[in-house]
């Protein structure tokens, strides 16, 4: 009986290890994933490439590869949502993090928010996107020029997990007419329940890690966070939310869910906000 229960806790550890294993590689299996948008995303805005970074969680060496694969796709915007430190970890490589910064800025426009997580490392993740030269919106936002020459008007809020959301100092009421198109950044995506009174076209977030399990039959991420773990999902009133998968991941690990960057394109059309 000993002789088989010695077996049993070899096999299970084995299998444990196994589970890890395969873990730890999916979690190093960045991919680019293009997502088409319609035209009512950002009425007027487009045609318009946005390339979405977030949750690289100090993972430097993934970042080196999202860049690379970012240059390759040409977006005309780039936006970090969020969680460039991993709160378990001591924030190393600034400079190779500054490095990769300056690579991505020098793509396109880069834009980026807070996640909850760099509230805890602020000095450090200020100081390394001040040096890259890329503007951290926090509760701001600011008129960027479309390549079709029409202006879109980007809006970054504090983190809500942090009670740093302030949707008052940087969004329109909801009612408010005309103003141009008007792209929301997020880190959670939970927090557009507070925002329902404010005027915003497209949101996006990541903060879930599509829940760094997906459903292995389906590809679905599966999260206890939110109910919008990953991907294009349409809102009440016409408005649309995406939310990435990102870059990194607690403890790195993944399990059917590998971490990502998003392209996504919005489509041309001359018509104008509802």
């Amino acid at each position: 009986m000993r002789r088989k229960l010695a077996i049993l806790l070899i096999l299970l550890q084995l299998l444990l290890l196994a589970l890890l294993h395969g873990g730890w590689r999916e979690a190093e299996r960045l991919q680019v994933v293009r997502c088409p948008l319609p035209a009512d995303a950002l009425p007027g805005a487009g045609p318009l490439r946005i390339a979405l970074m977030t949750d690289v969680h100090n993972r430097i060496d993934l970042l080196e590869q999202a860049v690379d694969l970012t240059a390759r796709e040409q977006p005309d915007l780039i936006i970090f949502g969020g969680d460039f430190v991993y709160i378990a970890e001591r924030f190393s490589r600034t400079r190779a993090a500054i490095q990769q910064l300056r690579r991505l800025a020098a793509i396109a426009p880069t834009y980026a928010i807070y996640g909850n997580q760099d509230y805890e490392m602020q000095p450090s993740f200020e100081r390394v996107f001040a040096a890259a030269g890329i503007p951290i919106l926090r509760n701001q936002g600011l008129d960027w020029r479309c390549p079709n020459g029409s202006t879109l008007r980007l809006v970054g809020l504090g983190d809500r997990n942090e009670g740093d959301e302030r949707p008052e100092l940087c969004l329109p009421p909801r009612d408010a007419a005309p103003r141009p198109p008007l792209l929301l950044l997020s880190h959670d995506p939970e927090s557009r329940h507070l925002l329902h009174d404010y005027g915003w076209d497209l949101m996006l977030c990541g903060h879930t890690h599509g829940g760094q399990i997906a459903n292995p039959f389906t590809g679905r991420g599966i999260s206890f966070r939110s109910d919008t773990p990953e991907g294009h999902y349409r809102l009440d009133g016409g408005r649309q939310l995406y939310v990435s998968r990102g870059v990194g991941a607690t403890y790195r690990l993944r399990f059917f869910c590998p971490p990502e960057i998003n392209i996504l394109e919005i489509a041309g059309a001359p018509q104008l906000r509802r």
